[in-house]
């Protein structure tokens, strides 16, 4: 029972062991899922570390693009505002200065246009040579070399397009200098009406005065009017004076209105002519261009597709390229979310991790009260055992069971304890660090955006600190320079005023001393400055003609070097190609040599063969004689044997109609079909063999016919191979001839280009002299013609005036005649004032006009000798650039030619061999087919005289069985 009772209580120790395992292995599971998921999220962890980092940096980059934006619009706001500010102080001048200012920089802009135009089109052009040297470079040399030359001609008139749109700005730059003069001439023209206005003024003043004093003295000037008379004599004669003075210059100006219009019609018909003939080569120009463009399209046309098929497949691939990045970014974002919600996951499993260790630690607690109580249990059937005294064998070893169980029970509860305290800590521990790393990442986030606020804040604070000093100093600069402004205007004003009185004082004494002196110098002037026109254009086109034939002979001279260097490269081409000739000949001579060596050889082994071909022809002959005259015996003998049957058929053909009289018709026929059917069986056989012998006949024919149409296909060969090559030399002799006129034409161009743009320039020059000559003159003409129509209008007042005081001197006495004397003094100074003003412009325009015609002509010497020093570099360098380009296109052609000709040689002798290979064959084959075909002659008649033979000796023998048997 005791035994029975262990065995029973035994049942829980080991139970409770498996527990204990059970619960082991999950905790040794859970701690390998919490190192691995500890991996993970350092992983996660630095991807995130990464991912904020790139995040950062595109902060900053737009950022930078803000602040530079930023920039801008500050310093477009401090242009603005620079602008409104210099706007309220801007005058007429400014305006105007800014208008040619404009005018200038939209001529810069068109040549900027037409020079980006034109590296567009030279670009091109070098994107088309270029495709057109990788496809067609070996089919189509001569339109590339064709093509280079155009490019360089267009070229050429680029640059002299650019050297025209420089001229134009230097002339653009002189037309705003005499703006600027014809400004300050205004000015000075208005101040001086401005005096005259004041002068006025005081001289009205004065005269009111005087009408107040002669008022006074009506009774005293009652005894001047014998002194009215005179003084009216002598207005009748001031005005008749004054008529004709007007007469004079009124014809005058007509003359030389005259003049300038048939001068004004002249160049108006030169630049008419001038136009259509530029029009007229500008047609032909475009039109060739056209064709030219057309040509190029046509030959570019697959050119461009590829490069349009390239395009698009580049194309795709940048879309492809955008796509995939676009799904990266995609990616990327759905990537963030992922590692978002993993880390919501991992806390997750962080506090679920919490809640098993503290289900683990209540485990726990739960096993050790049940280890515990097994202890009691065992300690308190140990005691019922001890008291019962049963088996001690049984209780000592139920007692080391227990005490087994126990200590493993202890161990394992340690072990438990020891589990659960480092599982535990590694949670702890791991909370702590992904706390800590969650912690640090947030306060480098939030550490980062408070430094960038910081930053944005301060280098705005920065930049309006900046904008506000600006614009004080820009006010405070402002406030000074309008100071200093009105400081000099005052200055100005107050010297002006000084200058203003001396110069009336000046002016009145030297106005009556200059009056007529004026006149005569204006014309001797005019006169004087006419004659020097026409000397100075005498001289610059007698210039110009000297630079012309300079230029001309410079010409002669290049071309005569040309030619000199065309005429060397021509004799070294000649000396090379007979060189080449001589060693063509050399080469061609020692093959010869070779090939008759050869043939030496083979034709004495022919003549061997001959030899043992002969010797076998003789022995041959023998045998054929031998068998002709067996033949001719065995003819002998078949004659003899026919004439025999011949008797003997006759005597049967007797004896037979003898006995088919006799006999029956029935017998006849079998009786003589014996005697019938070897004659015709012989006589089939001499059929077959004429049949044979006229089969092999005709194959021998058709054999020599094949040979025959051999020999003449060769023949035929040999003959279109030599057209070919006189084909070939007739077109080198035409590409020469082709690229000869081609040079011919080129350097006529160049010549007819370099005359006609002298020509151009030089018309071109002349029509801006004239027309800036016509132009002062209109411009002189029409203040004149507005000063006679103010002295017209001055006058006709005057005369109104004089008119109504000459009707009212009835009714008015004294007071009218005093008032007429004012009137007389009134129109003397107006005179006076007139004379002046006409005497002043006349004298300014005539020194103007002078220093004027002088710049002029040194401007248009120095841009003539310019103009000359530049073309001749142009036409020096156009000139070096063609030598060289002629010299390399002379070399490669030279090259290019040589090399072709060593080809061709080379091939010819490569075909003089493979005739002379092809020669020998034929003729070995020719001796083969002689031999073949006299042996199978010699063969032949063999077998036909053995079948003679044969024929005769069957006949024979039948003739014998047809005695025999009769």
């Amino acid at each position: 029972m005791a035994s029975g009772a262990g065995k029973a209580a035994q049942p829980p120790g080991p139970g409770s062991a498996v527990n204990g395992t059970a619960a082991d292995f999950p905790n040794i599971e859970q701690e390998l899922y919490d190192y691995q998921m500890h991996s993970k999220m350092c992983k996660k962890i630095a991807q995130l570390t990464k991912v904020i980092y790139s995040l950062n940096m595109r902060n900053e980059e737009q950022e930078a693009a803000l602040q530079a934006l930023s920039h801008a619009h500050h310093d477009e706001l401090h242009r603005i505002l620079m602008e409104t500010c210099h706007e309220g102080e801007g005058s007429a001048l400014r305006t105007r200065l800014l208008e040619l200012q404009e005018s200038l920089d939209e001529q810069q802009r068109v040549g900027a246009q037409v020079q980006a135009d034109f590296e567009i089109f030279r670009i091109q052009a070098e994107e088309r040579e270029r495709e057109t040297e990788a496809e067609l470079r070996k089919e189509f040399e001569e339109q590339l070399k064709a093509a280079e030359g155009e490019l360089q001609q267009a070229k050429a008139q680029v640059s002299a397009a650019q050297e025209e749109s420089e001229s134009l700005s230097e002339e653009l730059e002189k037309a705003r200098e005499q703006l600027q003069k014809l400004d300050a001439k205004c000015e000075e023209l208005q101040k001086s009406a401005d005096e005259e206005k004041i002068r006025k003024e005081e001289r009205q003043r004065e005269d009111e005065e005087k009408k107040k004093e002669e008022e006074e003295r009506e009774s005293e000037q009652r005894e001047d009017l014998e002194r009215v008379k005179a003084l009216w004599e002598e207005l009748r004669a001031l005005k008749e004076d004054r008529d004709r003075a007007d007469e004079e210059k009124r014809r005058a100006v007509k003359e030389e209105r005259e003049q300038w219009e048939q001068k004004v019609n002249d160049l108006n018909e030169e630049k008419e002519e001038m136009r259509k003939k530029i029009e007229a080569e500008w047609r032909e120009e475009r039109q060739r261009w056209e064709e030219r463009e057309e040509e190029e399209k046509k030959g570019m046309h697959s050119a461009l597709r590829e490069r349009v098929k390239r395009a698009e497949a580049e194309v795709e691939g940048h879309l492809e390229r955008l796509a995939e990045s676009k799904r990266s970014t995609v990616k990327l974002q759905e990537r963030i979310q992922d590692l978002e919600e993993e880390l919501e996951l991992d806390r997750r499993r962080v506090t679920e991790a919490e809640g098993v260790a503290k289900r683990a630690e209540e485990e726990l607690a739960v096993a050790k009260e049940r280890l515990l109580l097994q202890e009691d249990e065992l300690q308190s059937r140990a005691e019922e055992l001890l008291n019962r005294g049963g088996c001690e064998v049984c209780v000592c070893a139920e007692m080391e069971e227990m005490r087994s169980q126990v200590s493993r029970l202890q161990s394992r509860n340690r072990e438990l304890e020891l589990q659960s305290s480092g599982r535990n800590s590694d949670h702890a521990r791991q909370i702590r660090q992904h706390a800590e790393a969650l912690s640090s990442l947030r306060s480098e986030m939030v550490r980062a955006q408070t430094e960038e606020l910081r930053r944005i804040q301060k280098h705005a604070d920065d930049e309006r600190d900046k904008l506000q000093k600006e614009i004080e100093r820009e006010r405070e600069s402002l406030q000074r320079e309008r100071e200093q402004e009105k400081d000099q205007f005052e200055k100005d004003r107050n010297r002006m005023r000084k200058e203003r009185d001396e110069e009336k004082e000046v002016l009145h004494k030297e106005v009556e001393e200059v009056r007529e002196r004026v006149r005569r110098e204006k014309e001797e002037e005019v006169d004087r400055l006419r004659k020097e026109l026409e000397v100075e254009r005498v001289r610059i086109r007698s210039q110009l003609d000297k630079n012309i034939e300079q230029v001309e002979a410079e010409r002669a001279n290049v071309q005569l070097k040309l030619e000199e260097e065309k005429k060397r490269l021509v004799e070294k081409a000649e000396e090379d190609r007979k060189r080449l000739k001589e060693q063509v000949r050399k080469a061609i001579e020692e093959v010869m040599r070779r090939h008759a060596a050869e043939l030496n050889s083979v034709q004495e082994a022919l003549s061997s063969e001959k030899k043992t071909n002969q010797e076998v022809c003789v022995r041959l002959e023998e045998e054929r004689r031998a068998a002709e005259e067996q033949r001719s015996g065995m003819e002998k003998e078949t004659d003899e044997l026919r004439t025999k049957l011949k008797d003997a058929t006759s005597e049967v053909c007797r004896l037979e109609s003898v006995i088919q009289q006799r006999d029956k018709k029935e017998k006849v026929a079998p009786e003589a079909a014996p005697s019938c059917g070897p004659q015709c069986s012989r006589l089939e056989e001499e059929l077959h063999q004429a049949l044979s012998r006229l089969a092999r006949i005709q194959e021998e024919a058709e054999r020599q016919r094949d040979r025959q149409q051999r020999e003449i296909a060769s023949l035929r060969a040999d003959k279109h191979r030599l057209e070919e090559k006189v084909l070939e030399q007739s077109r080198l002799n035409t590409e020469r001839s082709l690229l000869e006129q081609s040079q011919r034409h080129t350097e006529d161009r160049i010549r007819a280009e370099c005359e006609d743009r002298l020509r151009a320039e030089f018309r071109i020059e002349m029509n801006a002299a004239v027309a800036e000559s016509e132009q002062r003159w209109q411009n002189r003409e029409q203040e004149l013609h507005s000063q006679i129509s103010e002295l017209q209008g001055q006058l006709s007042e005057s005369q109104a005036e004089k008119k109504k005081a000459g009707q009212g001197d009835d009714c008015h006495g004294n007071p009218e005649i005093e008032r007429l004397r004012k009137e007389v003094q009134d129109t003397k100074e107006i005179n006076k004032k007139l004379r002046d003003l006409l005497q002043e412009p006349q004298t300014q325009s005539s020194a103007e006009e002078r220093h004027s015609h002088a710049m002029a002509l040194q401007a248009l010497e120095r841009q003539a000798k310019e103009d000359l020093l530049s073309e001749r570099n142009r036409l020096q360098t156009m000139h070096h650039l063609e030598l060289d380009k002629q010299r390399a296109e002379l070399t490669q052609q030279h090259t290019e030619w040589s090399r072709q000709m060593t080809q061709r040689h080379m091939q010819q002798i490569e075909d003089l061999q493979a005739q002379l290979q092809a020669h020998t064959q034929m003729m070995a084959l020719q001796q083969d087919l002689k031999q073949q075909n006299q042996y199978q002659v010699f063969e032949r008649q063999l077998d036909e005289s053995r079948c003679a033979m044969l024929e005769l000796q069957r006949e024979n023998a039948a003739l014998k069985k047809q005695l025999k048997e009769r």
